[in-house]
């Protein structure tokens, strides 16, 4: 049976591939790289964020049949998967729940011939200590990524000192993480923040479990001379680029699940990938621990939001409205009648002010603000209040922070944690329609 294109039920792909060819070799001679991967048959399509229900789904042998055959449903395509065990409970609950997570996963990856590391695990911090998690995951289904979400009781200070020993302690297997990001914002100030308890696979990247995204990536360093300025208008070009190719590719995507196809209908989300910060940073000679330095890259973050804000506006205006914008309008529920006509009034008109074509689009990875190839400079860390510019956040591999003390360590995602959140506070003050 030939293989469909996304968008359609009856368009083969070989019909799309030469367009999706063409779309990748102007990216990458505009300096953005894709990072989608490709199923066994050569579509171009993205890694699965599942999310399963370990207190139900492990307690009827029906729902466990499903839940395998899903995983194994993806895994054959080719594609990774990562899964978010949720209601994993503590202590010997979570424990068992956890080993029979690991053993259901092995099943679906041998029956798919696949390697583990196709296969990503998020759980909540609290459930399982990091030792026990890896230990299981490693023992029962191989290594591979395992991403921790943490509550703000273990990011207080002063707070689970044997947690952060622990998590130290596995800093250089390069698996363990910590996913501190806790939602994903939008630009469009019509669209709510959204819970992120999801990692996409392959890309590190926090999201809503289910969520359609199309990955791009920038690194903004390439558009800067030998001491660190800027090409202002090579960069303009390629994130503009980023939006208007990123928004015709999205079309042409293979999603791999129901739930995608109807989430890369409803929100159309772009994750414009920017790094570099750090290496642009060292071009520059710039001091990491001087405010006058923070401010500069905030700058130019702010500035690249601007302008893939404005790229994005310019799509939703020469296009119908984003549906999950439509889908918000809150005069849907209400009777007809003059209420109802003076809010749909109101919203079209916010509409018309604010509307954007894609509902997220600036991601920066944590570990960017760190000079690549060589061992992380702690005085970096100065730098993370620039990822409160961003959409969403990825915790793809650390680099080398074998030297860093446990204290650095944990101060260090501490502050991440306090960036990060923030983000939401500041997002939840409302527009006035």
């Amino acid at each position: 049976m030939p293989q469909m294109a996304v968008g359609s039920d009856h368009t083969p792909f070989h019909v799309e591939s030469r367009r999706v060819n063409r779309l990748c070799r102007e990216m990458q001679v505009s300096g953005i790289d894709p990072l989608l991967p490709s199923t066994r048959e050569g579509e171009l399509a993205s890694g699965v964020a599942l999310s399963v229900d370990a207190a139900a789904t492990f307690a009827s042998d029906n729902a466990m049949v499903q839940f395998v055959q899903q995983a194994y449903d993806i895994l054959a395509t080719g594609l990774p998967l990562s899964v978010t065990a949720l209601r994993l409970g503590t202590g010997e609950q979570a424990t068992t729940r956890f080993g029979v997570l690991c053993d259901s996963l092995r099943a679906a990856m041998d029956r798919a011939a696949v390697g583990a590391t196709q296969i990503e695990i998020v759980y909540a911090a609290k459930s399982l200590t990091p030792q026990e998690a890896w230990r299981h995951r490693r023992n029962r289904l191989g290594d591979g990524p395992l991403y921790l979400l943490p509550d703000d009781s273990i990011l207080q200070r002063g707070c689970h000192e044997r947690f952060w020993l622990q998590l130290w302690h596995l800093r250089n297997t390069n698996t363990v993480r910590l996913a501190c990001a806790p939602v994903v914002l939008s630009p469009c100030r019509l669209l709510s923040a959204e819970a992120a308890t999801g990692v996409l696979p392959g890309i590190s990247l926090q999201v809503p479990p289910g969520s359609a995204w199309l990955p791009l990536r920038l690194d903004i360093s390439r558009f800067a001379d030998c001491r660190g300025v800027l090409r202002e208008e090579r960069l303009e070009l390629a994130l503009c680029r980023s939006v208007e190719l990123g928004d015709e590719l999205h079309r042409l995507v293979a999603w791999p699940s129901a739930q995608a196809r109807y989430d890369a209908w409803l929100n159309r989300r772009l994750a414009i990938m920017v790094t570099g910060l750090g290496d642009l940073l060292q071009q520059r000679g710039l001091d990491p621990r001087s405010f006058a330095t923070l401010e500069n890259l905030c700058d130019v973050f702010h500035g690249v939001m601007s302008v893939l804000h404005r790229q994005s506006r310019e799509v939703a205006l020469r296009r119908e409205c984003l549906p999950a914008l439509s889908q918000t309008d809150p005069s849907r529920e209400m009777p007809r009648g003059v209420a109802r006509n003076s809010w749909q009034k109101r919203w079209s008109k916010a509409v018309d002010a604010a509307a954007t074509g894609h509902r997220n689009l600036l991601v920066l990875p944590l570990w960017s603000i760190f000079p690549r190839d060589q061992p992380a400079d702690f005085r970096y860390a100065d730098l993370l209040p620039v990822l409160g510019v961003a959409n969403a956040c990825a915790f793809s591999a650390t680099p080398d922070i074998s030297h860093w003390t446990v204290s650095q360590f944990k101060s260090f995602h501490q502050r991440a944690w306090a960036v990060l959140h923030q983000r939401d506070a500041a997002h939840q003050i409302a527009e006035r329609i």
